[in-house]
């Protein structure tokens, strides 16, 4: 398979360096350097994820963790546990180190440099939302990665395309269609929550 014919591409992934290296040197708070409108926006997303269950002293991985700001929401609530950190972008990591110095964080691609690494829940917050190549085929690909990581579920996030608003280059995904792959990707253990945010769907998948 050619490089420009996978579901995340080279041209995807420079297009995702230059996303994130604007917003890097154009703002100056996180949510807003990693993509998000406000806080707020930003933290009620997180807020849906943490609720697939119940994750004090669990061992966490944040999948496209940015620039830890998900570490920082569980640890103003009181979370305790162990949490690391992957993204593609080394800059993303070079700076959530900084912020987070006694938390880790990794750069790396789990599609081409998967880890036998295990974690009880493993959290993923906003990368769907970028239009690829192949959107479904590399949520698709990702998910199935995740869920041999996990010992006990996996939530993400992704916008929905009953929102009312549109992007080029962004990915919307279709309510019914989420549904049915969350269901082929579980074995039936999901949950599909929305109504937190009209743009925004979270799903649950159990294992």
């Amino acid at each position: 398979m050619g490089r420009f014919s996978k579901p995340f591409n080279c041209y995807n992934r420079l297009t995702l360096v230059f996303f994130y290296w604007r917003r890097l040197r154009g703002f100056d708070l996180p949510e807003n350097r990693v993509g998000w409108i406000s806080r707020h926006n930003q933290e009620i997303r997180f807020e849906k994820l943490i609720e697939i269950g119940d994750l004090q002293n669990s061992k966490i991985l944040d999948l496209g963790c940015g620039l830890g700001c998900l570490y920082g929401y569980l640890k103003s609530h009181g979370w305790r546990g162990d949490y690391t950190g992957i993204d593609l972008l080394p800059s993303m990591v070079k700076e959530a180190r900084i912020r987070f110095p006694e938390a880790r964080f990794e750069v790396r691609d789990i599609l081409e440099n998967p880890t036998p690494e295990q974690w009880d829940y493993v959290l993923i917050s906003g990368i769907f939302n970028h239009r690829v190549h192949d959107n479904w085929e590399w949520m698709e690909q990702i998910m199935k990665a995740v869920l041999k990581s996990a010992r006990k579920g996996a939530a993400f996030n992704v916008l929905s395309s009953e929102s009312g608003w549109w992007d080029s280059e962004l990915f919307y995904a279709p309510p019914a269609g989420l549904e049915r792959k969350a269901n082929e990707w579980s074995a039936g253990k999901y949950k599909l929550v929305r109504g937190y945010l009209p743009e925004d769907l979270t799903v649950y998948l159990y294992l």
